[in-house]
């Protein structure tokens, strides 16, 4: 067995410094409040491409599907926070902070994430 050349040390130790792509790709979560909170969800779908997608209209309704059923109820913006309310099935109101990077959104409750999906414009 020949030993390992140099070369194939030092790009060992390079490759062990250089940054990964995950870190390279840093998250930028920003909180999101007020008016622009309003109107991040007014006429977009929120979904995770594969579980949910909900469809959230600028009179205040939404409706989706989650895991194939069909979903409605209620949502507005109070105190800095996205509430929803499920009318079908029936469900208590909840609220969440929310957090974006770019398309990207986190609904938080106590600075745990509960839902992460992206947003489009309803087509």
């Amino acid at each position: 067995m020949q030993p390992k050349s140099s070369n194939h040390w030092l790009l060992c130790a390079l490759l062990a410094l250089s940054p990964s792509a995950s870190t390279a790709q840093q998250e930028h979560w920003r909180k999101v409040n007020g008016v622009a909170l309003q109107s991040l969800f007014k006429d977009n779908e929120f979904g995770d491409g594969v579980h949910f997608a909900y469809q959230f209209k600028a009179n205040g309704t939404f409706t989706g599907t989650e895991m194939s059923k069909r979903v409605s109820g209620s949502w507005q913006v109070r105190d800095n926070e996205f509430c929803w309310k499920w009318l079908r099935p029936p469900g208590p109101e909840e609220c969440y902070q929310v957090q974006r990077d770019g398309a990207h959104i986190r609904l938080m409750i106590n600075n745990s994430e509960a839902w992460y999906g992206t947003l489009e414009a309803l087509r």
